[in-house]
């Protein structure tokens, strides 16, 4: 693009770049930061999106008002964008962002159901009581999950005129959810409606009114795997970066880590002399201190040798993607890590669930049909419940065949 002799000038007292500038500068951090041709590519697909767009409406200079032009006109300011929107709207960004602060804006969440303005100050309420109960950070965000939907569905003006017609219409929009599923929403609903009532907010009559679904959370069995499909499964880690996702799934298929758990694990926190790891679960706040198998300390060691990001971050694991940040906070972000790999070995794993905690479920169900003792599991696992291990008695076949009773005859 020429520019004019009197854009030069204006030029000379402004920090203001032309889109090729921009892209070259970007372009060139990208490939610095150790991002793939292929990646690269993608961006520079949309700056020469932008760079038409700047064409075709006479923009010599782009700064943030001309950015915030381009945003809405290519239909990218919505509440909820897809992912390949997404992903348009962050490379449109990085142009200002690397130029501005000389680095590349973070991953974009899909934005959470947004809780009414009339119901705001409840909803800050609610959470701040949750906080003073001490529940653990994770039963705080799934519950005001529950909450946050509830309140956005809910038709009333005022808390005070909220009726058990209101939670029926809800629970009725929830109604392709598992039983189980259903009866944990009706729950924190009621309990939202306790603590609502208590504050003179609504009606005793809400909480009172509402059924109670059976159920239970063991009634469901845990999904699980054979030792022969978790070793398949290990064998084929995904080709983008292979050391970092063998190395996590063996943390939850060896010692049977949440994926929380992992998210969290610090560089500290792996003791390499003594070949153990030792956390604070995240879950249950509980202390753990477990043994590491030859193979899952040398997994970690690769990772951390020869594919892990130099960074000042003391996560174990960062993701691979500039800027390199940890994933806590992150919600489910290892699920496709374990679901690319069970298709990867080809392991049938219909009607079963086939993210990183059935590994943790197959470690279980091994260690019980070897004869390990519960305690001994609960211990591995960080159960502060043992009846939450004796449920995996439910898929031990052999052990259940042991203990049937001949059916009489006559």
């Amino acid at each position: 693009m020429s520019l004019p002799v009197w854009a030069w000038r204006i030029r000379r007292n402004s920090m203001s770049k032309t889109v090729d500038e921009l892209a070259v500068q970007a372009g060139r951090v990208l490939s610095d930061l150790g991002y793939a041709p292929t990646t690269i590519r993608r961006y520079r697909t949309a700056w020469n999106k932008v760079r038409r767009w700047s064409s075709e409406h006479d923009v010599v200079w782009f700064d943030a008002a001309q950015e915030r032009r381009v945003v809405e006109e290519f239909g990218l300011d919505g509440e909820v964008l897809t992912p390949t929107a997404r992903s348009t709207l962050r490379h449109i960004r990085t142009l200002l962002a690397v130029d501005m602060a000389g680095s590349v804006p973070a991953y974009s969440k899909s934005e959470p159901v947004a809780v009414p303005d009339r119901f705001r100050d409840v909803f800050e309420g609610y959470a701040s009581y949750l906080e003073r109960r001490g529940l653990a950070r994770v039963t705080q965000r799934g519950q005001l999950c529950v909450i946050r939907r509830f309140l956005a569905s809910v038709r009333v003006s005022d808390l005070g005129a909220l009726s058990g017609e209101d939670v029926t219409a809800h629970m009725v929009e929830c109604s392709w959810m598992t039983a189980q599923t259903r009866a944990q929403v009706l729950y924190t609903i009621r309990a939202f409606a306790r603590w609502a009532a208590g504050e003179g907010l609504c009606s005793p009559a809400v909480a009172a009114a509402m059924l109670v679904i059976p159920g239970h959370k063991h009634a469901a069995l845990p999904s699980v795997y054979t030792a022969g499909e978790v070793s398949a499964l290990v064998a084929t880690p995904g080709e983008e970066c292979p050391k970092r996702d063998r190395a996590m799934l063996l943390l939850a298929a060896v010692l049977g880590l949440r994926a929380g758990d992992i998210r969290a694990l610090r560089l500290g926190e792996v003791d390499w002399r003594a070949r153990e790891v030792r956390f604070t679960q995240a879950k249950t706040g509980r202390p753990v201190r477990l043994p590491l198998p030859d193979e899952t300390m040398l997994a970690v060691a690769d990772y951390l040798r020869n594919e892990r990001p130099a960074s000042g971050d003391d996560h174990v694991f960062l993701r691979h993607r500039a800027p390199h940040g940890h994933f806590e906070g992150a919600s489910n972000s290892f699920h496709d890590v374990a679901t690319r790999a069970f298709d990867r070995a080809a392991v049938d794993t219909s009607g079963k669930h086939h993210g990183m905690h059935s590994l943790r479920h197959s470690v279980a169900t091994t260690m019980l049909a070897d004869g390990t003792a519960y305690p001994v599991i609960s211990g591995i696992l960080g159960h502060s419940n043992a009846n939450t291990t004796r449920r995996y008695m439910a898929v031990d076949i052999e052990a259940l065949r042991r203990l049937s009773l001949e059916v009489p005859r006559g």
